[in-house]
């Protein structure tokens, strides 16, 4: 009778060892094999949208002469943005308001400001996003009863103000640029919206670290430093015209604030200071 149960213990212990042996087998080639197949899949992806998505010369040429993020690049790097920027415009549609015609580089420009802030994570194209609403300036907004010169919604609308946005490509080291600000709010939207196919690719503990940093500063605001008030407005704000900051005064920014520098070159993979190769990895 001993001897039976022994037998019997004996055959359960090496079923169960069987079992747990076999899954974490079963786990670790599962995982290795969905990593090969997503890595795959991803390196495919980028080559076919790296040749169906060109810009014609002058779409190029427009772009070399307004954008000094594109015009600095090396070759290789400027045709993948110019994939990016063309696959954006493809997935979006533009809508002009209140007289506002919307031309081809109108859409250009937008484009190119949404794609170079997240081309540290090509292809991202802001897929929670599919309408752009244009108007000529200012405009009052219903839901906040306030006029805005841009606006993101959660369902899925960004608006702009050409004025302001024509403003910000012409002065290009201020600060302030409403194409930058606006999408960096979309991004970070873009990032947290769960059930599109673009979500958590921004470095999450730099996330966390920044708006930690943030609300520390923002707690501590001084009047009149490097970056203008509007920023201490709340931690999203801050975000976003750090964003500004980050591409349009770089130097100064790293300069000045350097735990945001550092931060944001963690959570949009780039450094705008080298200028030709400004991707980190």
């Amino acid at each position: 009778m001993e001897e039976i149960t022994r037998n019997n213990e004996f055959i359960i212990s090496s079923v169960l060892g069987f079992i747990v042996i076999f899954w974490i087998v079963f786990a670790i080639l599962g995982f290795s094999v969905f990593k090969v197949v997503t890595t795959a899949a991803n390196f495919l992806f980028d080559r076919y949208i790296m040749i169906k998505y060109t810009l014609n010369y002058q779409e190029r040429a427009s772009l070399d002469y307004k954008i000094p993020f594109y015009k600095n690049m090396k070759p290789s790097l400027k045709r993948k943005f110019e994939c990016s920027v063309k696959y954006f415009i493809s997935k979006k549609s533009f809508e002009g308001r209140d007289g506002c015609i919307v031309t081809e580089d109108m859409k250009l420009m937008v484009a190119a400001a949404a794609c170079q802030i997240s081309f540290g994570h090509f292809p991202t194209i802001y897929e929670h996003f599919h309408r752009i609403i244009i108007y000529p300036d200012k405009y009052f907004s219903s839901s906040t009863q306030r006029y805005h010169l841009g606006e993101v919604q959660s369902n899925g609308v960004i608006k702009l103000s050409w004025a302001a946005f024509t403003e910000g490509l012409r002065i290009k080291n201020d600060g302030i640029h409403v194409g930058f600000h606006e999408m960096a709010h979309a991004l970070k939207i873009e990032d947290a919206t769960l059930h599109d196919m673009e979500h958590c690719f921004m470095d999450k503990q730099a996330l966390h670290d920044f708006h930690k940093y943030s609300t520390e500063r923002i707690r501590n605001f001084v009047e009149h430093g490097f970056m203008r008030d509007y920023a201490f407005t709340n931690s999203e704000e801050f975000f976003a015209v750090s964003i500004e900051y980050f591409f349009e005064m770089p130097y100064q920014l790293r300069q000045n604030e350097p735990e945001v520098y550092s931060y944001l070159k963690r959570i949009l993979n780039l450094d705008p200071l080298n200028h030709q190769n400004p991707i980190i990895s």
